[in-house]
């Protein structure tokens, strides 16, 4: 087994290889998966776009239902997506 305590040498190679690609929009045609697809990640620091730019190539990626309070004013309800914290001057 694999998983099993000091067993860290595998006997065989990976049994079932991916002969293609995950494409996210294969099934899922909507307007929204569009959108997502198409959406620019500028304003983040480099390691939140790599996590968003991962998030949408496999379908993880779930846009804000409401807008969410920027760290600065917090009063304000300007951020409308994902991963954002500081509102845009």
């Amino acid at each position: 087994m694999s998983s099993q305590k000091g067993n860290v040498a595998r006997s065989r190679p990976q049994r079932h290889q991916n002969t293609f690609s995950f494409k996210n929009d294969k099934f899922d045609k909507s307007v929204q998966t569009k959108k997502i697809n198409a959406k620019l990640h500028d304003g983040v620091c480099q390691r939140c776009k790599e996590v968003l730019e991962w998030r949408v190539k496999y379908s993880k990626y779930k846009p804000l239902s409401k807008p969410k309070k920027c760290v600065r004013q917090n009063f304000v309800r300007q951020l409308r997506h994902a991963m954002e914290t500081l509102c845009q001057p």
